[in-house]
C-alpha cells in the first residue's frame, strides 16, 4: 500500500508532530546556550570539583531528547506499519509490534551510549554497573522482538508458499489459455494450397 500524506497524517495526527517538533526545537535551544555557555572564559573555575565536564551534560540532554522522541514516536511508526502492509491481520499485527518495541530498542541503546560520559564519573569506575542496568532494560524489548517474530514465521511462511503456488497455477492456467487458442485458431484457418486454390475436400 503507497502512504500519501493524509494517510500519514491520520496516523500519527498533528498533536503528536507538534510534540515532536517542541521537543526537538527546545532540546535544540537548550542545547546550543549550553555551547554558548561552555566558552565562557574560567567557567570552570566555578565548579572546580565537577566529575562531569559540561560537553557530557550537554551530550546527555540531546540523547534524554532522542530517548524520549523515539518512545513518543514509538506506537506512530507501529500504526505506520499497519497501514503500510497489506496482509493477513495477524501477521501484520505481528511486524507491527515487533516495529514498535525494535524502537523501544534503539532507544535503549542510544540511552545507553549518549548517558555514559556524564553518569559512570559518578559511579566511581562502576562502569560495570551501568552496563548491567541497561543489559536489563534492553533485555525486554529484545525478548518482545524475538517472540513477535517467531511467531509470525510460520504463517508468513503459508502465505508465501500460498503465493508462490498461485502465480505458478496462474502461470499453468495461462499456458493452457494460449494452448487452447493456438488450436482453435489452427482449426479455425482455411487450407490453401502452395497454388492459391482452395483444398478440395
Amino acid at each position: 500500500m503507497n502512504l500519501d500524506s493524509d494517510t500519514v497524517q491520520r496516523a500519527v495526527g498533528p498533536e503528536a508532530v507538534e510534540s515532536a517538533s517542541k521537543v526537538l526545537l527546545g532540546t535544540g535551544a537548550l542545547v546550543f546556550v549550553l555551547l554558548l555557555a561552555s566558552l565562557l572564559p574560567g567557567l570552570d573555575r566555578l565548579l572546580p570539583e565537577t566529575r562531569v565536564t559540561l560537553a557530557a551534560v550537554i551530550g546527555a540532554l540531546a540523547t534524554l531528547a532522542v530517548v524520549g522522541l523515539l518512545l513518543y514516536l514509538a506506537s506512530g511508526l507501529a500504526a505506520l506499519t499497519r497501514l503500510a502492509l497489506d496482509g493477513p491481520a495477524a501477521i501484520v499485527e505481528h511486524v507491527a509490534s515487533a516495529v514498535h518495541w525494535l524502537v523501544v530498542l534503539a532507544a535503549v541503546l542510544v540511552a545507553h551510549a549518549g548517558l555514559a560520559p556524564a553518569v559512570t564519573p559518578l559511579l566511581d569506575g562502576a562502569r560495570g554497573t551501568y552496563d548491567v542496568a541497561f543489559l536489563l532494560l534492553a533485555l525486554a524489548p529484545l525478548v518482545i522482538v524475538a517472540a513477535r517474530l517467531s511467531v509470525a514465521v510460520d504463517p508468513l511462511a503459508e502465505l508465501v508458499a500460498d503465493s508462490v503456488a498461485g502465480d505458478s497455477e496462474r502461470a499453468e492456467a495461462s499456458e493452457s489459455n494460449r494452448a487452447t487458442g493456438e488450436t482453435a485458431s489452427s482449426a479455425d484457418a482455411p487450407d490453401w494450397t502452395p497454388d492459391g486454390d482452395r483444398q478440395s475436400d
